[in-house]
């Protein structure tokens, strides 16, 4: 299995870059969507489930893991991974000054399973667009070879 990917042109990130510098970094473009329809068409083709049973689940499956987030509970989906409630906020020097709108928006944090994490360390890269072009400063040897 191969990710494509291409090199993009940013703002270089290492430590003590000047302002105005900038790096090429590896992005992986995005190809598509495979929307909810799709995903129940897919595993009902897969199994005896229609396809309106597959989204029953999934929806019952999505009702579930809101309600055990309030109950700050790890959703624990098998190989799928977990997936758990994340906060964070600014710090106070003395905990009286705390309060609660200091308290960033929750994320949902996902850790991929053993079986998601095996297919990750399948995947090979497969670069995509054009090549950077060889620089050359001293119009000298450009590893062509010389005919006389």
């Amino acid at each position: 299995m191969s990710v494509k990917y291409k090199l993009v042109l940013k703002k270089d990130l290492t430590k003590g870059a000047a302002a105005d510098a900038k790096r090429y970094y590896a992005s992986a473009p995005v190809s598509g969507t495979m929307g909810f329809d799709s995903i129940c068409d897919v595993v009902a083709d897969r199994s005896t489930a229609s396809d309106g049973d597959v989204a029953l689940v999934i929806r019952g499956v999505i009702r579930a893991m809101g309600e055990a987030f309030l109950r700050n509970e790890v959703v624990q989906l098998g190989n799928l991974g977990n997936f758990r409630i994340s906060i964070g906020s600014s710090g106070t020097v003395d905990e009286k000054d705390f309060q609660a709108n200091l308290i960033r928006k929750p994320k949902i944090i996902f850790t991929p399973g053993a079986k998601l994490r095996a297919m990750i360390e399948k995947i090979s890269l497969e670069r995509i667009g054009k090549e950077p072009e060889k620089s050359n400063p001293g119009g000298g040897d450009d590893d062509r070879p010389v005919i006389e």
